[in-house]
């Protein structure tokens, strides 16, 4: 049987079903999109301060001041493409970055130190996309590095988008390229990679010949300088097989397996996602599933 040609199958986001983006002018296939999410508390109360530094004062002059249980819809300005062909997937938003986004604020607030991120923290997301997820990192996270592959303008795209959300963010967020077939890193990453203690990612899997490319950057990369923890968030996608005559997520067991046998020496935990509170407006469906991972050691 011949080798599938990613460029010649074109698919769709069902975010974007949903979003309504604005049309630029001479970029066809692109828009921006908006996309409101709320936030904890704690983190409310210094993201209003951050966005609206200049606004202390109503219109008949009278002090704003934010209550401690004020949790206010804000928002996300996301540039990226309508449809795009499988090979450029990363073009677009997918649920799984918001689930994972989930994670990130909630993580940040939580009291349990095994799943708590700091402000010291450096995150490294792989095949971060449209940079959505690594965004949000920014605003719990010291110093995020947003990896991809340096196709197709996503390293540019994740820059423009880091931009025009800049006010939301309160460490540093970088775009550097990362290519799962080619290991031979910048010494800036490297660098970075060594020092990182939390490794994301979000929907990078679609096929199985990148699903190995993944899982072999994902442990070489635990085992790169300090110890890490990695999350993954992923949809199981489900579709119907001649071979089974049934309807299957193969490429999601494709994944599961290969996750389980190639990092066996770590624990591997499949996250209740019910328990992360969700913060970003999407459709979070029984298909969404994220998993921890981190050395045997680290788990009580």
């Amino acid at each position: 049987m011949e080798d599938l040609d990613l460029s010649d199958h074109r698919v769709t986001s069902e975010v974007h079903v949903f979003s309504e983006g604005e049309s630029l002018k001479n970029e066809e296939n692109i828009v921006i999109s908006s996309f409101n999410f709320s936030l904890p508390p704690k983190l409310a109360l210094s993201a209003t301060h951050n966005a609206n530094q200049e606004t202390t004062a109503d219109d008949d002059g009278d002090l704003l001041v934010c209550r401690k249980d004020f949790t206010p819809d804000f928002t996300l300005s996301i540039k990226h493409h309508i449809n795009t062909s499988l090979d450029m997937v990363g073009l677009q938003v997918w649920r799984g970055a918001f689930l994972l986004a989930d994670f990130l604020l909630h993580s940040a607030t939580n009291e349990d130190k095994n799943l708590k991120i700091f402000h010291d923290d450096i995150v490294i997301e792989l095949g971060a996309g449209t940079g959505l997820t690594s965004i949000v990192a920014g605003m719990v996270a010291g110093h995020v590095v947003s990896t991809d592959i340096s196709k197709g303008n996503i390293l540019s795209l994740i820059e423009t988008n880091i931009e025009q959300n800049s006010k939301w963010i309160s460490g540093q967020v970088e775009a550097i390229e990362l290519d799962f077939y080619n290991s031979n890193y910048s010494d800036k990453l490297v660098s970075l990679i060594e020092n990182s203690n939390l490794l994301i990612a979000a929907d990078v899997v679609y096929h199985d010949e990148l699903t190995d490319a993944f899982l072999s950057t994902l442990k070489r990369l635990m085992v790169t300088g300090r110890p890490k923890t990695a999350v993954i968030a992923l949809e199981k996608r489900f579709v119907f097989t001649l071979a089974d005559l049934d309807i299957e997520a193969p490429c999601y067991d494709y994944f599961h397996e290969n996750l389980l046998r190639e990092l066996n020496a770590y624990d591997i935990l499949q996250l209740d996602t019910s328990q992360i509170p969700q913060y970003f407006c999407y459709e979070r469906v029984k298909e969404l599933v994220l998993f921890k991972i981190q050395n045997k050691s680290s788990l009580p």
